[in-house]
């Protein structure tokens, strides 16, 4: 007869959904003499970033893959700007990227730099964890 105690049970707190990527900069691991992979968080961070800064018609295939961010940068900047940039990067990110809950990206404009501070935080479906990815928009012409 089969039975089992206390101890035969393996109780971890970790969660065993895993994600991972290639890291793009392709810089190679001195151990493995391979390219360095992105696990969890950093491989989902990368995710996000790559999304927002894609451009409509810049995948092919997927016309409508990215934020399209870099469009609205050369408008005017105003607090409607700054709204539909907002609800941009939340589509995008809603449509693009299964992992990650509980969004919230805030958008601040740096007029004198010419450029827009953008934080995205957000949660991972298989963790509780708060990560924050910030990254600036510039306009460069």
């Amino acid at each position: 007869m089969a039975y089992y105690t206390q101890s035969d049970v393996e109780t971890s707190t970790k969660s065993t959904v895993r994600f991972s990527d290639i890291d793009l900069n392709f810089e190679m691991n001195p151990l493995t003499k391979d390219v360095n992979i992105l696990k969890n968080e950093d491989a989902v961070k990368r995710s996000v970033r790559n999304i927002v800064l894609t451009n409509f018609g810049e995948k092919k295939f997927q016309p409508f893959f990215g934020g399209n961010v870099l469009a609205q940068l050369f408008e005017n900047f105003s607090p409607f700007t700054s709204v539909q940039l907002k609800k941009a990067i939340e589509r995008s990110l809603f449509e693009n990227e299964p992992r990650i809950d509980r969004l919230v990206v805030d958008v601040i404009a740096e007029n004198d730099k010419n450029s827009v501070d953008v934080t995205v935080r957000f949660t991972l479906k298989n963790s509780q964890e708060p990560v924050l990815v910030t990254f600036t928009l510039e306009r460069i012409r």
